[in-house]
């Protein structure tokens, strides 16, 4: 309970006010309850647009739902996506790239990967009906936290010095990552049946395909490269739910 409580408070801007003694350790093992942080997050988002719904229409729903979501997780994850980018479409050596990673300021690249990222969430929410809606939201932050662990697994961790993805980054046990990995399979089944089964492995897969692709960059892992996985499979999922399956009879 300790872990997890930790984990709220460092991921979330939940008003959580308990003073707790920890080591870096127990940050590490705590990474099993990410998909349950998402868990809180997606019930969060869920009685969001429950309730946003009922009073406005599709489009303000889901953009009062991405202001939510962003004031719930501080944008943590928003700043690292647009860290990211800047860094890896720089087209710079691999110092330079997390040089680049590290400044506070947004250059045009990251500013262009968030509103790409804030317009695909938008479309998604606002296209998705009801039922769709409610399953699609409130699972996406359980699957993004869960697969991200694949970037953190027996991975480098790409700075000299530490850092905040240092907690995280090759520290977590094998233990530690495979029930992160199940607590999102058996969610993804449960609140989303087959298409969330089909949103999960996809995401997956997109957590490897990122993971390598950054490897290749930057020699490893960084903090701001697990929010940008975040960011990205949140948009993911959505996009499953989104998708006409109807050529596979889903």
């Amino acid at each position: 309970m300790k872990n997890f409580i930790l984990l709220l408070q460092f991921l979330t801007r939940i008003p959580i006010n308990i003073n707790l003694e920890v080591n870096r350790e127990d940050f590490a093992d705590a990474v099993k309850y990410f998909p349950l942080v998402g868990f809180v997050i997606g019930v969060i988002d869920l009685c969001t647009i429950y309730l946003f719904s009922k009073i406005f229409s599709a489009q303000v729903s889901a953009v009062l739902l991405i202001i939510v979501h962003t004031v719930i997780t501080g944008g943590l994850h928003l700043d690292g996506l647009g860290d990211t980018v800047d860094g890896i479409y720089s087209g710079r050596s691999k110092e330079r790239v997390l040089e680049i990673m590290k400044d506070s300021r947004s250059g045009t690249f990251g500013v262009i990967a968030l509103i790409v990222i804030l317009m695909l969430k938008f479309s998604c929410v606002a296209s998705l009906s009801n039922y769709s809606m409610y399953r699609a939201i409130l699972l996406s932050p359980i699957i993004a936290r869960s697969v991200v662990t694949i970037l953190m697994y027996k991975r480098r961790y790409a700075r000299e010095h530490e850092g905040l993805g240092d907690l995280f980054i090759g520290k977590i046990s094998k233990r530690t990552f495979f029930i992160a990995l199940i607590l999102g399979f058996i969610s993804s089944a449960l609140i989303g049946e087959v298409r969330g089964l089909i949103a999960y492995f996809v995401a997956l897969l997109f957590a490897i395909g990122f993971r390598n692709y950054i490897e290749k960059k930057i020699d490893g892992i960084t903090g701001d490269i697990l929010g940008a996985s975040i960011e990205l499979n949140e948009a993911i999922v959505l996009l499953c739910f989104v998708a006409n399956l109807n050529i596979l009879n889903f």
